[in-house]
């Protein structure tokens, strides 16, 4: 897995953000603007989406597919386009599941750098659904307002946009930081858009439809990651020599792997190495250590020793004799996409370099 933020919330919302851009900018609304009616107001039940949502009108539904270093991702969006603002809710599955806090926070984090390249901030805040985190962010880019929530739960990625004039937004027509210079109109249709979602059933059933999937499609399951796969404090070098002491003693192989803990690719590895077929292979036969590389600033100088180019990714494998000779080292990345490995593949790989 190379290091990237490029797929998160944000990037959903920079695809929709990018369409309002092209249309024209609304002008203030005439009343009775559909808004101001609750009749107008009608509810989206999405069950594909598992989410629930009111909008002042019916939502046009499209999907689209997009590439990503993940490989293509299936984004399904429903918009609303009144004369007050136009309305946008989405989600997409991608084969990443976490909700560490940790995990969740980098996402956000991210996206909301990748979207301040081509817009101003207004507000960040934190916000909830259903217990899980999400973000808040108002910002301004050529006149438009865009009020934008994310949420990323089990691998799932929501985003809701209401996007209007800045005319519509603010009393004065100035983009503005502050609370009280935003109309009653908007804060109200706000309310009322962003309040109405909800979410009508649990991901843990989706988790293991996908995971019997994976099951049967033979590659490598997935993972929900774990924090302490690669401890901040522990010394690398002392790990190894230690594993080539255990490695001489039971007439054993030892595995580096290195990589990180925000890896997902890592976490699936090394849930492969510890069950099946490959577990077995993994306990009779080698020594596993993992060698933390932090934020690819770490242990430096063991990737250089053992000949792992840090640009190839992560996981990334060296195999060492017992006599710490460096017999194989996955110097084309074959590893970084573990999610996409066949565990037969992985179990040839073992079979080959264990000692005979």
């Amino acid at each position: 897995m190379k290091k990237t933020y490029f797929l998160t919330p944000l990037y959903f919302a920079l695809v929709l953000q990018s369409a309002l851009a092209q249309t024209p900018k609304p002008a203030p609304p005439p009343a009775p603007a559909a808004e101001y009616n609750p009749v107008n107001w009608k509810q989206l039940t999405s069950s594909e989406g598992g989410f629930t949502i009111s909008m002042p009108g019916v939502p046009t539904t499209t999907s689209a597919s997009i590439d990503t270093d993940l490989g293509p991702i299936v984004m399904h969006m429903n918009i609303l386009n009144t004369t007050l603002a136009e309305y946008g809710v989405s989600y997409a599955d991608i084969p990443f599941r976490s909700n560490d806090p940790t995990v969740v926070k980098r996402i956000l984090d991210g996206g909301r750098d990748q979207v301040l390249h081509s817009s101003k901030l207004l507000i960040e805040n934190d916000t909830s659904l259903d217990d899980a985190a999400g973000r808040e962010l108002i910002v301004e880019k050529d006149g438009l307002i865009g009020r934008h929530r994310m949420f990323f739960i089990n691998g799932r990625l929501y985003v809701v946009i209401l996007a209007t004039s800045a005319a519509v937004a603010f009393n004065n027509k100035n983009p503005s930081s502050n609370r009280a210079d935003r109309t009653d109109i908007y804060e109200t249709t706000c309310e009322r858009f962003f309040g109405s979602l909800k979410l009508i059933q649990p991901r843990s059933a989706a988790i293991s439809a996908d995971e019997t999937r994976a099951a049967n499609n033979g590659i490598l399951a997935p993972v929900t990651s774990k924090t302490d796969l690669y401890p901040a404090d522990a010394d690398a070098r002392k790990e190894i020599d230690e594993a080539m002491k255990q490695a001489a003693g039971d007439h054993k192989r030892v595995m580096l792997v290195f990589g990180a803990n925000w890896c997902y690719d890592c976490h699936v590895l090394d849930r492969a190495l510890h069950e099946g077929p490959a577990g077995q292979l993994m306990k009779e036969s080698f020594v596993l250590v993992h060698v933390d590389i932090g934020e690819g600033n770490k242990n430096l100088d063991l990737l250089k020793q053992y000949k792992v180019p840090l640009e190839k990714g992560v996981p990334a494998v060296a195999i060492l004799g017992a006599d710490g000779s460096l017999l194989y080292s996955s110097g084309e990345g074959e590893f970084e996409a573990a999610r996409r490995m066949m565990k037969k593949d992985l179990v040839a790989f073992l079979e080959k370099w264990r000692e005979n």
